[in-house]
């Protein structure tokens, strides 16, 4: 059977989603786990994409298969008491045996959380800016992300595909007291390209660089521009469509 995990994790102590020798990540904690319950070591977690090291997941969506009795509410269980405390199954379901949670999703959502308050509590969790920021430079910026464009300026250039288009279905800016947060959905995303988004669009509210260099960047239309990546403890992978 094939089953199909939602899980929430918080990111400051992986190396981020995928298995990496030697280091500590979120996927290696959960096959682990399930290795251990079914007593199987060729068991394989196959995640919905992959998130770096130190960002956060509320949504993440993972399957693997198994043939087994116990019930998708036992698995679930049985995974929350193996794994440590940074890391939830939130729901477990049999899919059909086809689906795969990387390659069957039709979009991702991401939200990434800023704080204009200091505050230790929140630290790994929020990235705090000081500064003033121009609310309206950051909703126009916002707007210019939605529809299809080439995110090549975007990303890490390790990354770079010979396809870098992403159709952006939402894009916007939420404010409420000292927290400002971003979501963004699309159908696929480059590696840090939210990040070197909101980095940017953040730059350009505390008028550190025009608006119009962020449009060029989206045309592909400026060599060398300032690539600002934004702290990985501010993003979250908020949920997957399929």
């Amino acid at each position: 059977m094939n089953f199909q995990i939602n899980i929430t994790y918080d990111g400051t102590d992986f190396s981020g989603w995928q298995i990496q020798d030697n280091v500590r990540t979120v996927q290696n904690d959960i096959q682990s786990s399930i290795r251990e319950i079914f007593k199987n070591d060729s068991i394989k977690l196959l995640g919905s994409g992959r998130t770096d090291a130190g960002v956060h997941a509320t949504g993440q969506v993972a399957n693997f298969v198994i043939d087994t009795k116990m019930t998708p509410e036992q698995i679930k269980n049985a995974i929350n008491s193996k794994i440590k405390n940074d890391i939830y199954i939130n729901g477990c379901k049999i899919v059909k045996p086809e689906f795969n949670a990387r390659y069957m999703a039709t979009s991702r959502e991401y939200i990434y959380k800023i704080s204009k308050k200091s505050n230790p509590i929140n630290r790994r969790y929020c990235w705090y800016v000081s500064n003033d920021i121009d609310k309206k430079k950051l909703n126009e910026c916002a707007r210019m992300i939605l529809g299809t464009h080439n995110f090549i300026l975007f990303c890490k250039a390790l990354s770079i595909k010979e396809d870098n288009n992403c159709r952006i279905e939402k894009s916007e800016w939420n404010f409420k007291e000292e927290m400002y947060c971003y979501t963004i959905c699309a159908n696929r995303f480059l590696h840090h390209m939210v990040r070197i988004l909101v980095g940017t669009m953040i730059e350009i509210g505390k008028n550190s660089m025009p608006i119009n260099i962020f449009e060029k960047m989206l045309n592909v239309n400026i060599n060398n521009p300032r690539i600002i990546n934004a702290p990985a403890h501010g993003l979250y992978l908020n949920k997957v469509e399929y």
